[in-house]
Order: structure tokens, then sequence, then C-alpha cells
């Protein structure tokens, strides 16, 4: 007798009661097997989770702005921004904020063109196919941490795309998006606001990643992920900018005005007129959780 087989009672031609063998169609069978196969999904689902997907890290329809920003310099448009409670003026929309985002996108993109020629490296269009989306979203680990839709937030939604801490901006390649921090101003000695320059050097190096991708240089040279990082590190220092990233540490001093009584330096001498030094990084220790990680 088949396992798949069962009872079912009939009726004699006398009235009686019979019990007759009858074999499930391959209809039901497979609604059998495909129940059984949903059920043990959710099980393991719920017992340790599904795994993280990519597109996990893009925002929800609900965590999305409810009117996208375009930024014609850019090419793109932010369609989510979440600012960080205690930095609101510096982290939050604003004419200032966009306007430093558009002078960084203006600078970045006419230059590098001069850039890609410097480094002797080739590319397949001569303006990029398609450009990406952006979220604007706390990368400071000291004061985010592992909050839901922080930059860092890696334990859970970004733990596919971005596989170790730290990041200040991350651009995913495979979903051409980018994610970056979300202080494009800082307060100066006398409280007014002004372009925060560590957020134009990470918009800087993570233009350099998306340009070299959508104008197609890997395609011609072969994609290589620390030539890609550090291309980006030296399109950084062909705007201008020498310093280094900082760490969350660092970036916290900073914005709370504990190195506010250091002036910036003058602009450095390049085609980026906007570009400026900052003091060199504070010589406390980081954090553990500081953001020393490639910017990618």
């Amino acid at each position: 007798m088949s396992r798949h087989s069962r009872f079912r009672v009939e009726t004699t031609p006398k009235g009686r009661p019979h019990l007759r063998w009858v074999r499930p169609s391959r209809v039901a069978r497979f609604v059998a097997v495909a129940s059984i196969a949903v059920l043990a999904f959710l099980a393991r689902s719920s017992a340790g989770g599904p795994q993280p997907s990519r597109f996990d890290a893009l925002p929800r329809a609900s965590e999305k702005l409810a009117r996208s920003i375009w930024l014609p310099e850019c090419g793109m448009s932010i369609v989510e921004w979440r600012s960080t409670p205690s930095l609101h003026d510096e982290t939050t929309e604003s004419d200032a904020a966009l306007a430093v985002m558009e002078d960084t996108c203006r600078d970045t993109f006419a230059r590098y063109d001069a850039f890609l020629k410097a480094k002797k490296l080739r590319r397949l269009r001569d303006r990029p196919d398609v450009l990406p989306e952006i979220s604007l979203l706390p990368g400071n680990t000291l004061l985010d941490g592992k909050s839901p839709r922080a930059l860092n937030d890696l334990p859970t939604r970004f733990e596919a795309v971005a596989p170790g801490c730290c990041y200040w901006g991350l651009y995913v390649d495979t979903l051409n998006y980018l994610f970056l921090r979300n202080d494009p101003l800082m307060k100066d000695a006398a409280g007014a606001l002004v372009p925060n320059p560590r957020f134009v050097r990470t918009l800087t190096h993570e233009i350099s990643h998306i340009l070299s991708s959508r104008l197609g240089v890997w395609d011609v040279v072969g994609y290589d992920r620390q030539h890609d990082e550090g291309l980006a590190e030296e399109f950084v220092a062909f705007m201008g900018m020498t310093f280094p990233a900082e760490s969350s540490a660092e970036d916290l001093a900073y914005h709370r005005g504990a190195r506010r009584q250091v002036p910036l330096a003058a602009p450095v001498a390049t085609a980026n007129a906007g570009a400026k030094e900052v003091p060199p990084p504070t010589t406390a220790a980081p954090s553990a959780s500081a953001n020393t990680a490639p910017q990618r």
C-alpha cells in the first residue's frame, strides 16, 4: 500500500458501507508538499531569522521623504534624509545644506575627466549611464550607534552591503545607490552654520566610486576593490583635501565645539577652490566604535 493512499467510505448497491483505497490526485499531493515546505521555511525564519539581502539596506516606502529632493548639479535625488536629534541644525534639510552638496557635485564632476587623464585611465562613456539615488543617514557611531536606519546599522539591514564597521559613505554598485552621512553643515566658532569639510571629503570620495563605475572605467581596466578605493582617495587629494577621514570621536569633537577655537586653514591652491584644510586629528584615542574603515 502506498503511503500516499487513503480510505474512502462508499455504499454498495445493497446499501451497505464499504471501505475503498483511494490514491490522491497529483494536485492534492503537490498542495500538501508545498504546504509543508512553506511551514518549514517559516519555522527556519522564526528560529534564526531570514538571511539579510542587499535590498534590505534600501529605504522602505514609509521611510522615504514625502517628496524627493532633486539635485541638478549632482543629477541625483535625495529620497531619504534622517537627521541626528543632538545635531539638528547641522543634519536637517536646508538650502545651505543642499548648496554644499550641489557645489561639491559641480566641482567634482567638472574635474573628474582631468583626474582620469592624469591617472592615464580610459573610460567607455563620456557621461554616466545611470546615477544613484541618495539616502542621508546618521553616521556617527557614538551618537547613533546601531539605531535603525543609521548608516552603521550593521547587525540588521546594512549587514549585507556593509560587512564591517564603520562608514561615512557607502556606494553600493549592485544597487546603484548612495548611502551618505547626514551632516553637510557644521557650526563655526561664532555658532554660524558653515560647510562641513568632512562631509565634502566624504561626498568627493563617493563620487569617485560612482563615476569610475558609471563611466565604465572598470569595464576597461577590470574592477579591483583596492584599486577603486585607492583611486577614490587619490581623487580626494586631487581635489585639494589632504586631511584623513575622521573617527567618530573626532567628528563629535568638531561638531560639539571642542575644536572650534582652532580656525580652518586657508583653502588649498588647487582646482577646487572650495576645499579647505582642517586641523590635524585630536591626540585622544578614538573609540572602539570609531569610523575608521574605508569609506566605500
